[in-house]
C-alpha cells in the first residue's frame, strides 16, 4: 500500500477517474447508462468530508492541513490470448 498526497479531494477524484476507477457498483444500477447521477451538492459535500478527515500526514502526528492522503495498492496483471501463429501443443 503506497500513500499519496493531493491538493484536495477534486484533484484526487479527477485522478481516479483519468485512471478509469469509478464505482463498480454504478452498472448495476443503472447510473452508467444515464440512469439517476449524483447531484453536485453531494458531490461537493463527500468533497468537504474526505477533506477534513483525511489530512496528508507528513510526520508521527504531524498533518499537512492544505492537502490530503490517499492508500492505493498497485496491481500488475498480463494478459494473454491464443493466436495461430503460436505454436501447438503436441498431441498426447
Amino acid at each position: 500500500t503506497i500513500k499519496l498526497g493531493f491538493i484536495d479531494a477534486f484533484l484526487l477524484m479527477e485522478h481516479l477517474q483519468r485512471m478509469g476507477e469509478g464505482n463498480a457498483c454504478a452498472s448495476r444500477r443503472g447510473i452508467a447508462d444515464n440512469g439517476p447521477r449524483m447531484g453536485t451538492d453531494a458531490f461537493l459535500s463527500a468533497a468537504c468530508i474526505y477533506d477534513s478527515m483525511y489530512k496528508l500526514e507528513i510526520d508521527e502526528g504531524v498533518y499537512d492541513n492544505d492537502s490530503v492522503e490517499a492508500s492505493v495498492q498497485i496491481i500488475y496483471a498480463i494478459g494473454w490470448t491464443p493466436h495461430e501463429s503460436q505454436q501447438k501443443a503436441l498431441e498426447r
